[in-house]
Order: C-alpha cells, then sequence, then structure tokens
C-alpha cells in the first residue's frame, strides 16, 4: 500500500471528523478552492501552515505525514549509526523505551489489536539489538585503537592479549592467528606462545594446544620444565585440556598449578575440574573438589578482594 499524499491525509482526516473543505478553509484563513487542489494533488500546503493543521485535527505533525512511532525510532537508530555519539544513543534508547512502555500497557490493559502491538513490540526490540550492537562495535573499535597503541608502545603482556581479544570480538578472527602464529614461529618465546594459545583458545581449537605442548619442540622446552615463569602457559592448556573433556590431562595440571601457579591460580583450576567432573557425572570427584572450593573461600580470606566477591563465588559454587 501506498503512502498517502499530505493532501489525501487531509482529505482522509477532514472526511472522518465530518469537517468541509470550508471549515478548514476558513480556520486557516484561505478560499476552499485551496483546500479543494490539495486535496487533489494540485499543490501543497505551506511549511508554515502544517502545525496548524496538525493542531486542527488534533494530531501531530508527524502523523499528518503518516509519520509513526515506529519510523521515528528507525531514524533515530540511523542517526546515531551516522553521528556515533552518547546523546544519539540515548535519544534513540529513549525513544525505543518510551514506545515499549505504550505497547505493553495497551496489551495489558487488552487495547488494540494485540498481534499488531506484538509485530510492534518484536521491531522495537530488533531496533534495540541492532543499536546495542552498534554502540558494542564502536566501543571494541575505541578499546582496540587503545590497546594497539598500548601494546606498541610499552610492549607489555596484558595489553597484548587484550588486542587479541578485541581483534577476535570484531571478527578479524584470521588476521591475529595468523598473526600469532607467524609471531611465535619466528620468535619462540613465553610472550608469543602465550599470545598464540590464547587466540585458539578463544577459537575454540583445544587440540591444538595439546599438539603443540606434546609435538612442538619450542614449546616443549618453553613449557618443561614446570615453573612460575611459564605457569601461565599451564593455565592456558588445563583450559584446553578440558575444553575437549580430557580428564587425564586436566587432572595431570593440577600439581603443577599448585606449586607454581598463584592461590587464584589454583581455584580457578579447581573450578574448571569440578565443571569438568559435573559434565563426565564423576559424582564422586565432582563433590570432593566443590568441597576444596568452598574450603579455599573460608580459608584464604584475601582470595578475593571484597566480601561481596567471595559470597558471590560461594552461590556460584553452589550451583555447580
Amino acid at each position: 500500500m501506498m503512502a498517502q499524499t499530505i493532501g489525501e491525509k487531509i482529505a482522509a482526516l477532514r472526511k472522518e471528523r465530518h469537517v468541509t473543505q470550508t471549515e478548514l478553509a476558513e480556520y486557516l484563513f484561505l478560499v476552499p478552492q485551496t483546500i479543494s487542489k490539495w486535496e487533489v494533488g494540485n499543490g501543497t500546503p505551506d511549511i508554515a501552515l502544517l502545525p496548524r493543521i496538525a493542531d486542527f485535527f488534533g494530531i501531530s505533525v508527524d502523523e499528518l505525514f503518516g509519520r509513526t512511532a515506529l519510523d521515528r525510532v528507525k531514524d533515530l537508530v540511523l542517526k546515531y549509526s551516522v553521528l556515533r555519539d552518547e546523546k544519539s544513543f540515548r535519544e534513540a534508547m529513549d525513544c525505543i523505551h518510551s514506545q515499549n512502555q505504550t505497547i505493553n500497557s495497551a496489551l495489558k490493559n487488552e487495547m488494540g489489536d494485540k498481534a499488531e502491538l506484538e509485530c510492534q513490540k518484536k521491531i522495537l526490540e530488533g531496533n534495540e539489538m541492532h543499536l546495542l550492537l552498534q554502540q558494542g562495535w564502536e566501543s571494541a573499535q575505541r578499546a582496540l585503537r587503545i590497546a594497539e597503541e598500548l601494546a606498541q608502545r610499552t610492549g607489555e603482556m596484558p595489553f597484548r592479549l587484550q588486542r587479541v581479544q578485541l581483534h577476535t570480538m570484531l571478527g578479524k578472527n584470521r588476521f591475529i592467528l595468523l598473526e600469532c602464529r607467524k609471531n611465535y614461529e619466528e620468535n619462540p618465546s613465553h610472550d608469543t606462545l602465550c599470545l598464540y594459545f590464547e587466540i585458539l583458545l578463544i577459537l575454540g581449537r583445544y587440540e591444538e594446544i595439546l599438539e603443540i605442548q606434546q609435538t612442538d619442540v619450542s614449546a616443549r622446552v618453553l613449557m618443561l620444565p614446570p615453573s612460575e615463569k611459564n605457569v601461565s602457559l599451564w593455565n592456558q592448556y588445563v583450559q584446553a585440556a578440558a575444553g575437549i573433556g580430557d580428564v587425564a590431562a586436566t587432572e595431570a595440571c593440577g600439581e603443577v598449578i599448585q606449586e607454581y601457579g598463584s592461590e587464584m591460580d589454583y581455584y580457578q583450576f579447581l573450578w574448571i575440574l569440578a565443571k569438568l567432573y559435573q559434565d563426565k557425572s564423576m559424582e564422586q570427584k565432582y563433590e570432593a573438589v566443590k568441597e576444596k572450593l568452598f574450603s579455599m573461600l573460608s580459608q584464604i580470606p584475601d582470595l578475593f578482594e571484597n566480601q561481596y566477591v567471595a559470597q558471590r563465588n560461594r552461590q556460584l559454587i553452589e550451583r555447580l
């Protein structure tokens, strides 16, 4: 169905409200022939008359043009796509939430066509999701630019890891995988192997990590014997072993993590082990590890930075 012209909209509103062309013309200080010309498409109202025409019929200028609340939402989302500023984001989100409230109220009070309202609600939710994805994408891009600069300027490992993670968030998986692999092959070191393992973990390529540890000479030199220096690589190895459900390989890392890692490293190892035992229905081992987790929470008060975090972890363990 084609959208109505402004003249057709005026004609429809006038007939709906039983208003004559003469009455509308008198209100606007015009002759009836002018109204007639608008309605048959031989002219359009002066822009200055539009608010007065809308007021006469008790509608908004948007409604006069046939512009719906959903059209406004769509335009505000598009505006944010162009400007990418917080004000535009908030304006679009507020409009979505306001319209959602109106629809929810109508549904609750059984007003209007339920199917049509549900359809409008889905459209609004789709626009909200699109808006959040746009904001997330923009935020990730800004974060990546910062991480790139910090990684290059400082060379510090946390920034280099964040850089890898942000590249994957932005869908640049192949680029960062090839880069990490190339850097490791050209310069095998703790840091380059750690970054290589990190991207493989993110991509779920767990078998490759186990294969590298077992067959790659440089990796074995870097990881053996276990020490405080290479415990972070063993932490990654644990995640990979658990990722493919290899109970024996995961368990074998326990002594390494406990001896050379921090208390938090060992706590995280036990958490991974508990989940693995649960997935494998190994109830006796699962309960034993769960008890160890509770014990660490109570015996090591400084394991977490505040009581709330400790309590939250206790609740998470209980839900395992």
